[in-house]
């Protein structure tokens, strides 16, 4: 038995394709974008080995330290 699809069903379902694909394609630019790259790792390793050995210079001005630890 064959079945009736009309040409507004078939349009309905490619519009929800178009969705899902889209929604697919929103989900793996995220995913990308959420993703380091090897020299955005390496960068994030030496900055919270620095941070962990207290070497803050890199990251605020020396005058700003030296006021803080006055205070």
């Amino acid at each position: 038995m064959q079945e009736s699809v009309s040409l507004v069903d078939l349009l309905n379902e490619l519009r929800e394709i178009k969705r899902r694909i889209e929604r697919m394609e929103e989900s793996i630019e995220e995913l990308i974008d959420s993703t380091l790259t090897p020299e955005e790792e390496e960068l994030l390793k030496e900055v919270k080995e620095k941070i962990r050995k207290g070497e803050l210079s890199d990251f605020v001005p020396l005058e700003k330290l030296d006021e803080a630890l006055r205070e």
